[in-house]
């Protein structure tokens, strides 16, 4: 009979997340922790983790700056809808823009998970009803123009900075 000897191996753990590693690994596979690096490895290893999760708290405020870009801009198009319905007394336009105030709406929950997106759409929306009301009445582009310019810049601001995010996908 044969005796099969058993080596036992000790566990090795990462410095940093405490997750088995392997003797021959240079990185750890869950982290990225440098298992053999010198101590500017380090430094650069916690360096980056701190940009990163800088990064990410800057994200996490330019997807609520355009998620509330795209709140006002309901809020505008609600307010405008009640204005206009109370001087002219058009039921359907009232539920007209009821319904572009809930697409804006939808579109501002929907930034948390695509805000460049949901920002283009949002524009995309506007501009839009800006050239169909245009079409069916061509003094409409005059009248307003300088609201209509500040919502295009207020979205156009939200585009670039949402465009600004940089994802972990």
């Amino acid at each position: 009979m044969e005796i099969e000897e058993v080596k036992l191996e000790e566990t090795l753990l990462c410095n940093h997340c405490e997750t088995s590693v392997n003797d021959d690994d240079a990185f750890c596979q869950d982290c990225g922790y440098p298992l053999k690096g010198n101590e500017q490895d380090v430094a650069k290893f916690y360096a980056k983790r701190a940009m990163n999760k800088n990064k990410n708290i800057d994200a996490a405020e330019k997807i609520k700056s355009a998620k509330n870009t795209l709140f006002v801009i309901a809020g505008v198009v609600l307010l405008f809808a009640i204005v206009r319905y109370l001087s002219i007394g058009d039921i359907a336009d009232l539920i007209i823009n009821f319904i572009v105030c809930c697409m804006y709406i939808l579109l501002g929950f929907w930034t948390e998970q695509k805000p460049l997106m949901a920002l283009l759409l949002g524009l995309l929306l506007y501009v839009t009803l800006v050239v169909i009301s245009a079409v069916l009445e061509p003094m409409t582009l005059v009248k307003g123009i300088l609201w209509k310019i500040v919502i295009i810049s207020y979205l156009g601001k939200g585009i670039y900075s949402a465009s600004s995010i940089k994802t972990n996908a």
